[in-house]
């Protein structure tokens, strides 16, 4: 907080010399009288003081006081401070996108762990899945699955049909089968043996 105040007080300074209320070879009150009107301790306005100093807005003279030396200065001094506070607001501002970013790619990550978890048991399920083919003489050939009623007798599902090197999901109960298709059938034990009696 004090370093703030006397940064806070230096720029008053320059304003006030920018303004006109002290002109270029004025004498601004003695650091003991600053410290009264800012209502802050001397060693404040010391460094107050320095920094103006410093950056040739001001000069102290010995036995003199302080000395405004340049409006210039003090307008290039209060340019700078702008700048250096846009800095710092830009900065804050990619702090908090940073923060942000963070918190998506933690949320990011999250849900990757749940999908490959979920792959990982869609994968392990169509591990299971039998492929019985349609062969030339199958009675299977030109009926359509409702007719043939695999669910109904074995208890079996066709989740799909590999027909010319295409897969074809959740088929239809109308889907006409073909000699050389391949039905995918996911079963309890033994259901594929008995999707097997139906279609040789």
């Amino acid at each position: 907080m004090e370093q703030a105040r006397y940064q806070e007080i230096a720029n008053e300074i320059a304003h006030a010399i920018v303004l006109g209320e002290y002109h270029e070879g004025d004498k601004i009150h003695g650091r003991s009288t600053l410290a009264g009107r800012f209502n802050v301790s001397p060693e404040t306005i010391r460094r107050s003081i320095a920094i103006l100093q410093n950056e040739g807005v001001v000069a102290v003279k010995q036995g003199i006081g302080i000395i405004v030396n340049s409006k210039v200065q003090a307008e290039k001094f209060l340019r700078s401070f702008n700048q250096k506070n846009e800095i710092q607001a830009f900065m804050e501002e990619l702090k908090v996108l940073t923060e942000k970013r963070r918190e998506i790619d933690r949320q990011i990550d999250v849900l990757l762990g749940k999908v490959s978890t979920y792959a990982d048991r869609f994968i392990s399920r169509w591990n299971d899945v039998a492929e019985i083919e349609v062969n030339h003489n199958s009675p299977a050939v030109g009926r359509t699955l409702r007719d043939l009623k695999i669910r109904e007798i074995t208890g079996a599902t066709v989740v799909g049909v590999v027909r010319n090197g295409y897969e074809n999901f959740s088929p239809q109960a109308d889907y006409i089968l073909r000699e050389g298709d391949i039905l995918l059938v996911v079963s309890s034990e033994g259901g594929k043996e008995k999707v097997e009696s139906l279609l040789y």
